[in-house]
């Protein structure tokens, strides 16, 4: 841990010293409750100051946190808990307990332990086939590589606060916290204040967003002079609307576009928006990709994840690809991230959507990511998810969920709008608004999910 790190959160500040006195003991009370080495411990909470002290407590005592979901059934949580052999489970009331805030205690401070890069750290939920979560396991050497190379592109100084606006179960959380806490800047907890609030009260410069929020947060123009203070405002996710871009660009936003994923400890590319016409996100450092004949994008280095949990051992899915002139390797094995995408001459990368996300209609293969895409790009459109739908005819054709910023737009001009885009087969049959009663279960919403929406005939 860096001396200077600080957590943040309303107007109280706990600094480096007292984080310290915190941190020790609540060394001494987990390893009081039997907690050791190498245990895999579960922690199921909103993001919280406690939450983020047990996070480093487990690792000074090298046991392994298992950050899950708060938005899980019982019932998944404790068939998660089992199949990864969890031994302990910790909820909001469990981690309170466990970081006592008593000014009066009276504990040793010790010295913070330096961290051993092999030691396995995290166990973190990604998305799986059928809707079972996969437990990717990363160890601290993945996120201290993943921290430093995200450093070369944005630096982060003891000065520095970055508000954690992503959930500590995300892989993107969790690499906000890494960076902050090496780097000595501040972390900033946004708990129970909206987005707006906890950058001004917090003072916050360097700032984590999906381009939804960044979005909503444009809508009013009281923001825009804050906004535009931040040295660094992070977007990931999904396409990012051309039409956000723009408008971030005329503001003057130090706006980053970034392409990650759970297996690579969260970053793999990013870059600064310079200009419109072509946004360009580069590999970082100790990171290494390519692109396979097939068009999916490879990747491997220092912050690909250890492996699945897989029973009681960790396996690591790969492929091997023919080497190629320009990549030069000890070995061609490299992990399948499931994403196609393109690289430039310049070395930009170009995400063009997902493997399992593609369907055929009329023989054409569609990447519905293509056309959100294009529905984006329309003034009005806040999200938009296309889902295939099946047809006698043409096997499946693309329809398409909405959320507007307002009124809805009409059908006929949506489709006026798409033709400058797409070919026809690629235009969809249907535009439905968005269902109320969807959420995700993280920072993505599965398609299934809107297909289950649709009215049964």
């Amino acid at each position: 841990m860096n001396k200077n790190f600080s957590i943040i959160w309303g107007t109280r500040q706990i600094k480096s010293q007292q984080l310290s006195l915190y941190l020790t003991s609540a060394v001494k009370q987990l390893k009081g409750i039997g907690i050791k080495a190498s245990d895999r411990v579960a922690i199921c909470d909103e993001n919280s100051v406690e939450y983020v002290i047990l996070l480093m407590a487990l690792w000074q005592i090298k046991a392994v946190a298992v950050p899950i979901s708060p938005r899980w059934p019982d019932k998944t949580i404790t068939s998660y808990q089992s199949r990864i052999n969890a031994r302990h489970l910790f909820r909001s009331a469990e981690i309170k307990r466990a970081i006592c805030f008593d000014a009066r205690q009276q504990v040793e401070a010790g010295a913070p332990k330096d961290l051993d890069l092999e030691q396995e750290a995290t166990i973190i939920a990604t998305s799986g086939s059928g809707g079972e979560a996969k437990a990717a396991v990363h160890t601290w050497g993945n996120h201290y590589y993943s921290a430093q190379g995200s450093h070369k592109i944005i630096p982060l100084q003891a000065t520095d606060r970055w508000l954690l606006s992503l959930p500590l179960y995300h892989i993107s959380g969790i690499a906000i916290m890494v960076r902050c806490l090496l780097s000595g800047a501040g972390l900033v907890i946004a708990h129970d204040a909206d987005l707006f609030t906890a950058i001004e009260r917090g003072k916050v410069t360097h700032l984590s967003l999906v381009s939804t929020q960044l979005q909503r947060l444009l809508l009013e123009e009281k923001n825009h002079a804050l906004l535009r203070s931040l040295k660094c405002i992070l977007l990931g996710g999904s396409a990012i609307p051309r039409t956000l871009l723009e408008q971030s660009l005329t503001l003057g936003l130090n706006i980053y576009l970034s392409y990650g994923l759970t297996e690579m400890s969260s970053q793999v590319a990013t870059g600064k928006v310079t200009e419109i016409n072509k946004p360009c996100a580069k590999v970082l450092p100790y990171r290494q990709l390519c692109i396979s004949s097939e068009g999916e994008i490879l990747v491997k280095g220092e912050v690909l994840f250890k492996g699945y949990v897989t029973g009681s051992k960790i396996l690591l899915p790969s492929t091997v690809i023919p080497a190629k002139a320009g990549i030069h390797n000890k070995n061609n094995l490299w992990f399948p991230t499931g994403d196609m995408g393109q690289l430039d001459n310049d070395g930009c990368l170009t995400v063009t959507g997902r493997r399992d996300s593609m369907f055929i209609s009329g023989g054409e293969n569609i990447h519905p990511e293509e056309i959100e895409k294009a529905l984006l790009n329309i003034k009005g459109i806040l999200d938009a998810i296309i889902v295939p739908k099946e047809d006698k005819e043409f096997g499946h054709r693309p329809i398409a969920f909405i959320k507007y910023t307002g009124e809805p737009l009409a059908e006929e001009y949506l489709i006026r709008c798409l033709q400058a885009d797409l070919p026809r087969f690629k235009i969809p049959i249907a535009f439905f608004p968005w269902p109320q009663n969807l959420m995700s279960q993280g920072l993505k919403i599965s398609r299934q999910e809107f297909l289950k929406t649709l009215p049964r005939r």
